[in-house]
């Protein structure tokens, strides 16, 4: 069997016909995608992977594509931002050839199954979950013609009823996954701020554990994962990343949901990197909970060299309704902990617009943001996800319908019952992003540590071109996150 795995692009909000890369911190390799496929090569599949957004191709320039390679099978790995992309192009695929199976996974795939195959025809299965082990069994047993119901964490047409197999249980040892085989998409991708790319490096990511433990209401990860956290073997870790700096990689972002979470993983990790003395920057996310100031130095000192918080608010009010599980405080100490510790850029994550949210506490979010010791500031406006505790509660409560937002969820500032307006609040986020940005201690900050930071100068002296500050400057003028 001939597969093709495709990661269709998100749709520009004016275009419904071309998929643009519109992702705010970097252009990814598609893991969850090149994982699928590694596992499927080791069974001895053919197996081809197109990441739209990194080819840049067009909707057409990807059908033609699977056109002239004949494949049996197309995977789709379908995201809430995706999915509109994913389906125009699958259905033209059906039209076509109307015996090509079409496969639907990731994120909606795993909430919505059922209304997926019910309303989109020419989808023939669902992969719900992890899909290392579902997809091959899948197609194995596609190929020899045994019983679908078989396959834990499908569902599927048959006939005309819709068959939702029972679930699949989370891989417990991730080491038993074969590392991504990243040589199946170009080698294209970078860190990037807004649309800058801050690459010194060649860059790539890697996911050293699965899950989080925490039940944030608005986190899409929290739900697929059940709340469960499974890790690599620190032995594990260490061996892709040694792998991938003989391949001549140079900074790696860690996309996991919890990096930090275990303390003593990371002191171990940390020491491997600098017993090896490996020339890698890293990139991950923290919890402000879990970053004590011997934690983040260990990491320092095994150049980890960017981090990003989820700060989300000022007001404790509003860390309680999100379930936060975190305070004021506990984000001004781990930002001070960071700086303190070594790390050469910070970048703090805020939400702005939940339901019962004032202005007056949403520009207490904005005062709190200015008035910690970060290098950007990230704001984005509350958005209830499918599958999320908090788009199950506004169904609840009757606030939405969830047949109207079930594929794309919805910007809770957009809702009537919201206190703020979405143009009002709008301008308020847009004086204060001005206003950061142009602090002349902010400012004098910035260029003092440029001048001391050996990677902050690889960022602005060999990297960044007359066309990224202006880039820039129009970053300023158009905060990212709010279009």
């Amino acid at each position: 069997m001939k597969i093709a795995l495709i990661n269709p692009s998100p749709l520009k909000p004016d275009d419904t016909q071309e998929g643009k890369e519109t992702f705010f911190y970097v252009s990814s390799p598609p893991l969850g995608v090149l994982y699928l496929a590694t596992c499927l090569q080791e069974e001895g599949y053919d197996v081809m992977v197109l990441d739209q957004a990194a080819v840049n191709f067009s909707n057409e320039e990807v059908i033609t594509w699977v056109k002239q390679r004949d494949f049996d099978l197309v995977g789709f790995s379908i995201l809430c931002i995706s999915f509109e992309n994913a389906k125009l192009i699958s259905k033209r695929l059906k039209e076509w050839n109307p015996n090509l199976i079409i496969v639907f996974g990731n994120y909606l795939a795993t909430f919505y199954p059922e209304k997926i195959l019910s309303y989109y025809e020419w989808v023939d299965f669902c992969v719900r979950g992890e899909g290392e082990k579902t997809f091959v069994e899948l197609v194995e047993t596609l190929e020899t013609n045994k019983a679908l119901n078989l396959v834990d964490g499908i569902s599927y047409r048959d006939h005309s009823r819709i068959k939702k197999n029972k679930d699949r249980a989370f891989i417990k040892n991730l080491d038993t996954i074969p590392f991504p085989d990243r040589s199946l998409v170009p080698d294209v991708y970078k860190n990037r701020i807004g649309k800058i790319d801050i690459s010194p490096r060649r860059f790539t990511t890697i996911v050293t554990s699965r899950g989080c433990p925490y039940s944030c209401n608005f986190c899409g990860c929290s739900a697929f994962s059940h709340g469960m956290w499974r890790t690599r073997s620190v032995e594990n870790i260490f061996e892709e990343i040694s792998f991938l700096a003989a391949q001549g990689y140079r900074e790696i972002l860690i996309v996991d949901d919890n990096f930090t979470l275990s303390p003593k993983r990371v002191f171990e990790l940390c020491s491997k990197i600098k017993k090896e003395n490996l020339d890698i920057a890293f990139i991950c996310d923290g919890r402000v909970n879990k970053s004590s100031y011997e934690l983040l130095s260990s990491m320092a000192q095994a150049n980890f060299e960017i981090i990003m918080y989820g700060i989300e608010s000022g007001n404790q009010r509003i860390l309680d309704i999100y379930n936060k599980k975190i305070t004021p405080q506990m984000s001004r100490q781990a930002i001070k902990n960071a700086r303190n510790a070594g790390f050469q850029i910070i970048i703090g994550s805020f939400m702005i617009g939940a339901l019962e949210e004032t202005y007056e506490e949403a520009i207490n979010t904005l005062k709190f943001s200015a008035s910690l010791d970060i290098d950007f500031p990230y704001i984005l406006f509350t958005r209830a996800l499918p599958g999320t505790q908090l788009f199950k509660s506004l169904i609840q409560k009757q606030i939405i319908k969830e047949e109207q937002y079930w594929e794309t969820g919805v910007d809770i500032i957009d809702l009537p019952q919201a206190k703020m307006k979405r143009e009002v609040i709008f301008k308020i986020i847009e004086d204060q992003f001005h206003i950061f940005f142009f602090r002349p201690k902010y400012l004098i900050k910035a260029l003092l540590r440029t001048i001391t930071s050996k990677y902050r100068r690889e960022i602005m002296l060999n990297h960044l071109s007359i066309k990224d500050f202006d880039k820039f400057i129009k970053l300023i003028n158009n905060p990212p996150g709010l279009f």
